[in-house]
Order: C-alpha cells, then structure tokens, then sequence
C-alpha cells in the first residue's frame, strides 16, 4: 500500500459548559488528508477552499506536528507526503482538528498500526499545538470519534462517546471576523469564581444528561452562558443579538462555537426550521455592520479511510 485517504468532520467544542472537555462532530465541513509514501522526511501540501492562510511548514501545521509526534513513536522506513484538502474554513468549527484527525487515521491505515481510535487521539491532539499553542483533545476527540464526545484529560486521555439526539440539528452563523484560537484562549480568566464553578458543574451535567436522554431542548437550555462564553463574547461583535435572534426563531438555546467568531444555535428539527434560525442570526450580524455565512448541520460521523491503494 502507498496511498491512504481519510475524511474527518468539522467539530463544536466547548459545547457549552464543557470546556476542552464536550465536543460534537457536525456536518457543516470536512477535511480530507492523503498520505503517500516515498521522498525523505516529512513534506506537506494545501489546497482546498479553506486553504488560504494554512500553514505549509510542517511544524507549524496540525498535520505536521501531529504526524510528526505518531512516526517518533512508529518510525516509517520511507518518507511520507501529505496532501490536505481543506473544506471550507472558519473560526470556531475545528478546521485544524479535522485535518490532525484525518491524518493519524490515514497514518494509521498506512503504516499498518493498528491503533485503536482512543490511541489515535493523543496524536491528534497534540498537533494542536500548532494552532491554539496547547493540546487539546476535544476537537480531535470529536473528529475521529464522530457525535458527541467527553475528551477526560489524563494520561492517557479517555473519551466517551454518545449518540446524539435524533432530531439534532445545528444553525450557524460564521461572521468574517479575524479571531484566532490563541487570541481568544488568552481572552480566558486564570480563575473564576467559586459560584460559577458550581454552576458550569450544574449545566455541565445537564448537557450530558440531555444527550442520553435525547431531549434537544434541554440540551440548548444548558449550553447557554459558560465562563468562557461570557469572556469572549466582547472579541464578536453582534454575538449577543445573534442569539436573541437564534431564540426568537425557534431555537433552544445559542452559544458560541468553539473559540468562536463562529454562533452556533441549538435546533430540534421537530419545533424550529434550522435555516430560518441561522439566517436570522445572519441577520443580526448585519445590523451589527458583520457580514456572516448562514450554515447549517447535524452530527456528523467519525473520520474514516475513503480510499487505499
């Protein structure tokens, strides 16, 4: 075999409460990464709608870093090189995740490892040091494992994985802000109040309680009004508006994504149409002076090998 190609999903993380910890795969994006050996070394390409602005070098690149962290543990006796599609891009939507996550997965077809999924996301994970300048696995978690994923930091990580909610559907609203992860992880308090502390705990358990039992609208009742929500909100112009907007149109309840710019609205298929909600958070942006993408999705699978040869 000298050709392996893995596809893997877009993610919300921070779902909520559940900061570097919740995630979900979502349909709105992919990333695809072929890896093929021969050459010397490590060499990287980028193309794709979302490419502009990726990184090339290798070790400033989430596929760079994170193959390269995989093939210290499991040297290759060949060179390898990476072609990475990138889906269309946008803050908040775990574009760098889904790219590390199709590459240790396309790795791991190639050379033959045989590692569990749970083994690939160390790997993963730490090819985010390259784009938020710390590993963090709830992204990747999210991408490998597809749905609704819970990335425990400890050595090594344990994710547990949910099926979500049938009727889950997601409405986004992408403004054309310049926000990246390092700048809003440094937007985040070194501490927060005991008080909220307690209630993150509260809501935190209420989104993993909604999930298992499939209840929609009580899971964007809980994903509302996080620390890390509240410390950013001031870096999106318009955020506020956008989820009143999300409500009024029927949503349950509306956070940012990820590290944002990026709104996400939670939707149950059954009560609200998910268009309409995305296009009136666009809509908020408008009159907020942001111009933003209306998109909209559902959970997405885990990254998964679509070609070998």
């Amino acid at each position: 075999m000298r050709l392996v190609c893995a596809r893997a999903y877009a993610s919300i993380a921070n779902l909520g409460h559940g900061f570097d910890v919740f995630a979900m795969a979502v349909n709105v994006a992919c990333d695809e990464v072929t890896l093929i050996r021969g050459g010397r070394g490590l060499s990287l390409r980028v193309e794709g709608e979302g490419a502009r602005g990726v990184p090339t070098r290798p070790r400033r690149n989430t596929v760079g870093v994170a193959l390269a962290r995989l093939l210290s543990d499991h040297p290759s006796r060949t060179g390898l090189r990476a072609r990475i599609l990138k889906g269309r891009g946008s803050g908040g939507l775990g574009s760098s995740a889904a790219s590390a996550a199709a590459a240790v997965v396309a790795a791991n077809r190639l050379l033959g490892l045989g590692l569990s999924r749970a083994a690939l996301v160390p790997y993963a994970a730490h090819g985010e040091t390259a784009s938020a300048g710390a590993a963090h696995a709830d992204n990747v978690a999210a991408a490998i494992f597809g749905g609704f994923v819970i990335a425990e930091k400890a050595d090594p990580t344990r994710v547990t994985r949910l099926a979500p909610p049938a009727g889950l559907r997601f409405a986004l609203a992408i403004p054309r802000l310049e926000l990246t992860t390092r700048r809003a992880r440094r937007a985040l308090p070194r501490r927060i109040p005991l008080a909220d502390h307690a209630q993150g705990c509260a809501r935190a358990g209420a989104i993993v309680a909604a999930i298992a039992r499939g209840d929609v609208r009580a899971l964007g009742r809980a994903v509302e009004g996080s620390f890390a929500e509240r410390a950013r909100a001031h870096l999106v112009p318009g955020f506020a508006a956008a989820c009143e907007s999300a409500r009024r149109a029927g949503a349950a309840g509306a956070s940012l994504s990820g590290a944002g710019p990026a709104v996400m609205a939670v939707v149950d298929a059954s009560h609200a149409d998910a268009r309409a909600v995305a296009t009136a958070m666009c809509e908020a942006f408008r009159r907020a002076g942001v111009t933003a993408e209306a998109r909209v999705g559902r959970p997405a699978p885990g990254a998964r090998v679509i070609e070998a040869r």
